[in-house]
């Protein structure tokens, strides 16, 4: 064949390719059921996503929009998009506002078929001349566990500039596994049903997630900047496997599953993807105001969890080895690699602030005598194994930065090196937190705001305790908690300029009944330089 006539046998198959899509638009009527949302704002770019449902299951082409107003009155940009099966029929885009709009615009898109159009969608891009920021924090959304009211209460509030998502975007478990007591009852039964394993499983979950009107109230008001934390893939994991993935073989090899999570996640987030999908550590930068470094403490450089209760033996805890190995300099949950780009990208320029979104907490944490708050006949199984190690001195959580003291110690040794103001911000207990971090030499490093839950239960939901009780002991038993809420679901909200943070936990009234009604909110003021932190009263 003439290398003409196979130029030409290949731009017909183009054609007839473009075609089939387009003449399928005009007769596949589409749904855009998933709402939108954008992500990953930078000074002159932003994701923009949406989820198309075909009722006949084809590749089809839809139209992004853009512009100045909510009306669209003046379309400033159009672009013709495809989607398939191939990436679940999700879209994302990333746009350059290239002499189209100002650094820090607000502006307004869509997307649209010939027969439907998506919701409109409210974004920006990161001015470098911004002087002051509102940023949402939110945490440990769970579907069955109740409504997503704090979305919708935080996109009511109609001033974010930016939110954060720290993990645990969705959960992985069955209808009868955790926090669904109340599924079926206030209609939140997960989807499907089993634990999501396969790349269909995993999907159809955060297809559900998407569904929410309180999530897609917030995700088109605002940008999100997100990171995920263990139940996007299997609870406790690590860099090779996790607590909650069977080693028999019945969930099938954890690295597929690994990918089939990550895959999803990429699919159904408003995240500008890196070369390599597992890593989602990166910088965004707001002027001189703020430096906001995402980490990724899960699962890219993670090591396995020290295990307690292995070293319990009769002859009693194998207390030198225990130690031994969780002091061990070895014992990784950043990894070298993210460790060496977070020592360049904070000695790089002087910020403000810098702000570290990751997935646990920092703070030195160990829980109070839990049976003296909880009547006999309230005591669950598990607090008996909680009892002995807690009788042996043994940090509560060691799936947090307690089970991984020697890169702790490493990372505060970069902070330490260099002339900012640090605020840690942490997710995954559900509960709420204010702490002052410091190094083993007392020096304060940083403060950290652990924000509460979305909707999963705190530990008051789970244990009957005295709950005034249970906040002035583990506060009074640990130096660098400040303060703690362990009752309330909700978020965070840090209102930033060139001086000082406020920050505002801000606790919704419901959660089992559509209601984004904000109960109560607790106020803290942050200092700049001294890093001091007052709790502000009314």
């Amino acid at each position: 064949m003439k290398r003409r006539q196979a130029l030409k046998l290949s731009s017909l198959g183009v054609l007839s390719l473009t075609a089939g899509i387009n003449s399928g638009c005009s007769k596949n009527k589409l749904f855009f059921n998933h709402g939108v949302a954008s992500g990953d704002p930078l000074e002159d770019r932003v994701i923009l996503w949406t989820r198309v449902t075909p009722e006949i299951p084809k590749p089809v082409e839809i139209i992004l929009e853009i512009s100045l107003t909510k009306n669209f009155s003046k379309i400033k940009f159009s672009k013709r998009l495809q989607t398939s099966s191939i990436s679940d029929y999700t879209i994302k885009y990333d746009f350059q506002i290239k002499g189209l709009f100002l650094s820090g615009d607000i502006f307004y898109y869509r997307f649209r078929s010939d027969n439907s159009v998506s919701d409109v969608g409210r974004t920006k891009t990161l001015s470098p001349k911004l002087n002051k920021i509102k940023i949402g924090v939110f945490s440990c959304s769970n579907y069955p566990a109740g409504f997503f009211n704090a979305y919708q209460a935080a996109a009511d509030l109609d001033d974010l500039d930016l939110w954060l998502h720290l993990g645990d975007y969705l959960y992985e478990y069955p209808m009868g596994g955790y926090a669904t007591n109340y599924a079926k009852e206030i209609g939140r039964i997960p989807n499907p049903t089993h634990e999501v394993i396969t790349l269909s499983d995993y999907r159809t979950r955060h297809a559900q997630y998407k569904s929410d009107k309180g999530s897609k109230a917030l995700h088109k008001k605002a940008p999100l900047i997100a990171v995920w934390d263990d139940h996007e893939l299997s609870n406790d994991a690590w860099k090779k496997g996790a607590k909650n993935h069977s080693l028999d073989g019945s969930e099938g090899d954890f690295f597929a599953r690994r990918s089939s999570a990550i895959k999803a996640y990429h699919e159904w987030m408003p995240i500008r993807e890196q070369q390599n999908k597992r890593k989602i550590f990166r910088e965004f930068k707001i002027g001189k105001l703020m430096q906001l470094l995402m980490l990724d403490t899960r699962q890219y450089g993670r090591d396995k969890q020290i295990e307690p209760f292995e070293y319990l033996q009769e002859s009693g805890f194998k207390q030198a080895k225990f130690y031994n190995d969780l002091n061990s300099n070895n014992k990784n949950l950043l990894g070298s690699e993210q460790l060496s780009w977070i020592q360049n990208k904070i000695a790089s320029s002087e910020f403000n602030w810098t702000i570290i979104g990751q997935q646990v907490l920092m703070t030195k944490l160990k829980f109070p005598n839990l049976l003296k708050m909880i009547k006999k006949d309230d005591v669950p199984d598990f607090l008996n194994r909680y009892l002995r190690l807690r009788e042996l001195g043994i940090s509560s959580n060691l799936d947090a930065w307690d089970g991984y003291p020697a890169e702790r110690n490493k990372l505060y040794k970069l902070m330490s090196n260099v002339n900012s103001n640090f605020i840690s911000l942490a997710g995954d207990t559900h509960n709420s937190w204010v702490s002052e971090l410091t190094n083993d030499q007392g020096k304060k490093i940083a403060i950290e705001l652990g924000t509460p839950s979305v909707t999963s239960p705190g530990i008051t939901d789970v244990l009957n305790i005295n709950k005034k009780m249970y906040t002035e002991q583990i506060i009074a038993i640990n130096k660098e908690l400040k303060w703690m809420d362990p009752s309330h679901r909700g978020f965070l909200t840090l209102e930033c300029d060139k001086d000082k943070i406020l920050a505002i936990f801000h606790f919704i009234n419901e959660i089992k009944k559509i209601d984004a009604r904000i109960a109560s909110s607790t106020t803290f003021n942050i200092q700049k330089d001294s890093l001091k932190i007052n709790q502000l009263f009314a």
